[in-house]
């Protein structure tokens, strides 16, 4: 380690080896990269210079992580995530320290990028507001990398993950998770997935994208949920839950939807294993006497449907951005980037099945061209990693610091 180096430190990362693969990159660009490892999975997959292992309570992490900052003098930290409970906590230090505070997500762009952004992602995020503000510097928007065929690799990351967290726990007993579950329940709702979406949906669903566009195009209303767990349910919304979001919108929807739209509700793919509601939508449609106007699916076309929807409803997903592309009117009913920047659907649920409004295109064509520019970084996570493990390790070290004290070349 030289005196001029940046010093890069990583916390959590995706399931399986990508942070390692970033700190391979990172060292390449002439950074020295810290890691800290908080269980036995962090620790099958990490790599870095120096690695440490935090053991203690999550009531002494705050006091001890800004002392690790200090003592080793680093200059910006990354993480995945930036909602969980040791990554909020660590951003609240970086902030009071002057250290510059990186958070990687999935793409808000999909498939073939992977975000990455300085103070936060989601409602954290500094970008709509710059967006809005015209406080953007100009830079190229990347290529998508042409990135297929990830969820076997998402299967073996998880599993492995989950099985050495569990079955090493020693160590880190007072470890706190962000999510329930062991490596039991981890893999079985990985196999439950893969049929699934293989078996049964391939199967039940059928021909129902074109039944749905033949018979309701025009009149449908789209719905895509979130992972349950995910941080926009948790975090960025009013919602206790998905059920609640789901009730919620059924009942807003029968009261208020003209008799001839028809709701779409479509399950999240990265929660095909742990979650399914087809028994509370089948009992909530019952009770509001609209069983045929609301179909639940799995893996309806997103593409088509959208193309033949009247309205696109949602807490946050990233089919939102996409619905706008196509000109959809879309609401938002959590925190969201996209209605941070001013482009959802200024109505509330019960106004919006009735009255959804028009699309700015022009506008949203800007705002995805200087997001992508902005906040995404071409590759993935699971497949290919290399190719966003580079593209992240070159933003953290080059991107001019707004604060902070990244000693890039």
């Amino acid at each position: 380690m030289t005196i001029n180096q940046p010093k890069i430190l990583l916390l959590q990362g995706p399931l399986g080896p990508f942070f390692a693969d970033l700190a391979d990159a990172l060292g390449r660009d002439g950074a020295y990269v810290y890691r800290i490892c908080f269980n036995k999975g962090d620790r099958h997959f990490a790599k870095a210079d120096h690695v440490s292992c935090y053991s203690k309570s999550a009531d002494e992490w705050p006091l001890w992580i800004e002392r690790y900052l200090a003592r080793h003098d680093i200059d910006a930290v990354c993480c995945y995530g930036d909602c969980r409970f040791y990554h909020r906590k660590a951003k609240a230090v970086c902030d009071k320290l002057g250290v510059r505070f990186f958070a990687c997500e999935e793409g808000y762009v999909r498939p073939g990028f992977v975000t990455l952004e300085e103070g936060g992602n989601n409602a954290n995020s500094p970008f709509p507001e710059r967006f809005r503000d015209d406080d953007l510097k100009a830079r190229s928007a990347p290529l998508p990398a042409e990135i297929s065929g990830v969820f076997r690799f998402q299967f073996w990351f998880a599993t492995m993950y989950y099985i050495v967290k569990d079955w090493k726990l020693w160590g880190f007993g007072r470890y706190h998770h962000h999510r329930h579950g062991n490596w039991a329940t981890e893999m079985m709702a990985w196999i439950i997935a893969g049929v699934r979406k293989n078996v049964i949906t391939r199967w039940r669903e059928s021909g129902l994208t074109e039944r749905l566009v033949k018979t309701h195009a025009g009149n449908l209303f789209f719905v895509p949920l979130q992972v349950a767990v995910d941080t926009q349910m948790k975090y960025h919304s009013s919602f206790a839950s998905v059920e609640e979001f789901i009730e919620t919108t059924l009942r807003s929807f029968a009261r208020n939807a003209p008799q001839t739209a028809h709701l779409v509700i479509k399950h999240h793919p990265m929660d095909r294993g742990f979650n399914h509601y087809g028994r509370l939508i089948s009992r909530i449609v019952r009770k509001l006497d609209c069983v045929s106007r609301v179909t639940y699916a799995f893996d309806v076309d997103l593409d088509r449907i959208l193309d033949a929807s009247a309205g696109c409803a949602t807490v946050n997903s990233t089919v939102g951005l996409q619905a706008l592309e196509r000109g959809v009117p879309t609401l938002t009913l959590g925190k969201s980037m996209i209605r941070s920047a001013g482009l959802t659907a200024a109505v509330g649920l019960d106004q919006f099945w009735r009255a959804p409004g028009e699309v700015n295109k022009q506008n949203v064509q800007n705002f995805k061209r200087a997001l992508v520019a902005q906040t995404q970084q071409p590759g993935s996570f699971y497949r290919y990693r290399h190719v966003a493990a580079s593209a992240c390790s070159r933003e953290i070290l080059s991107t001019p610091p707004s604060h902070g004290r990244l000693r890039a070349e």
